[in-house]
């Protein structure tokens, strides 16, 4: 297996579909079986069904193992684990009708527990009592800490994985809650932290920490090599938020009529009209290449940023509605040429809907 970070599309495309997309998913294997030993039934199926349904996310979060050198299959394990515990929790909000903040803050602790090895674990479903999911959550934290421990970059880097982490916490819990009290909150969230990123909207803000592609940047270089801290805070802010905002960005574009239809929050409706949605967009991007551009391995990370374009534009969803048809097209461009190639070679994502 080479080490070398590719540099173009091609490259990105065999290397991810031979080496880092197979090993993903047999983990997702491995830990689907262990989900079915659950003994409850509703939380076993919910659990199973979630490892199904979003097997996406980790085939997405694999491609970054290319930056894992000889430490690749260590990422790999660490990404699904820690994806399976971000995707659980997900489903388990959605399922809940209490929308009990403290409830939700309390499971999600358990990807700070993920990244905080030799730390007593914490009681995840105080809130939920009685909930037996027969060890399955805790096993994936402890399947976090013992790989993401042996990574020689991760006591400089983990810090700052944790600051990213707590920002996706903090956005889960106000994305669940009474739907009266989202905008509210999350626009006081962004209030709080508008110093990092004063000329986001808030909207664009929660898009911003609604991603884990920082941390998973941040945990495949830990993988490879000791970084300094300052390394760390630079790789941290190259993805967090601008890039994340895009990538939670048009994630919410494509669900948008799905949305509407079952009056959900859509970011995207905040936008003026289509013309500021694209043109948000495009700014979204710019300053995503900026921060970029000042990587090691600024190539492979312009490519994952053009490679977000062809992964989500080429939806079902998208081609269902010709308007969105249309914008798609108009967002496809802002990727260039290297978008157009993901896109025309997206049988490798095989996305689900």
């Amino acid at each position: 297996m080479t080490t070398t970070v590719p540099s173009n599309s091609l490259k990105i495309l065999l290397r991810a579909s031979k080496e880092t997309i197979p090993k993903a998913r047999q983990h997702l294997k491995d830990w689907k079986q262990v989900s079915q030993q659950i003994p409850d039934k509703e939380i076993r199926e919910q659990a199973s069904w979630t490892i199904s349904d979003k097997t996406f996310h980790c085939e997405g979060g694999s491609i970054l193992g290319l930056l894992a050198g000889d430490n690749q299959d260590a990422y790999i394990k660490f990404m699904v684990a820690y994806q399976s515990i971000c995707d659980y929790l997900d489903t388990l909000c959605d399922k809940n009708d209490a929308h009990n903040q403290e409830d939700f803050r309390s499971i999600h602790h358990a990807l700070l527990d993920s990244l905080s090895p030799g730390e007593p674990f914490y009681d995840y479903y105080q809130h939920r009592q009685p909930f037996d999911d027969g060890g399955y959550l805790k096993q994936l934290v402890t399947t976090c800490r013992e790989t993401i421990e042996t990574f020689p970059g991760f006591a400089n880097m983990q810090e700052d994985m944790k600051e990213v982490s707590q920002f996706y916490i903090d956005f889960q819990v106000y994305k669940h809650v009474e739907k009266s009290l989202r905008e509210p909150l999350l626009m006081h969230f962004y209030e709080t932290n508008k110093h990092l990123a004063p000329d986001m909207r808030w909207y664009e803000f929660a898009c911003g920490t609604a991603s884990t592609l920082g941390l998973y940047c941040l945990a495949a270089y830990a993988a490879n090599s000791i970084k300094t801290k300052s390394e760390s805070k630079q790789i941290k802010e190259a993805y967090f938020p601008w890039l994340q905002g895009l990538h939670i960005m048009l994630d919410y574009f494509i669900d948008q009529e799905e949305d509407r239809a079952e009056d959900e929050m859509n970011f995207t409706s905040y936008y003026e009209n289509r013309d500021d949605l694209i043109n948000r967009v495009n700014i979204l991007d710019q300053e995503a290449t900026t921060k970029l551009k000042t990587l090691p391995d600024a190539s492979f990370h312009l490519l994952i940023k053009r490679g977000l374009y062809a992964i989500y534009l080429a939806d079902s969803k998208v081609k269902a509605h010709p308007q969105m048809q249309k914008d798609a097209k108009s967002l496809l461009k802002l990727g260039g040429m290297p978008a157009k190639f993901f896109y025309y070679n997206r049988w490798m994502f095989k996305r689900k809907t």
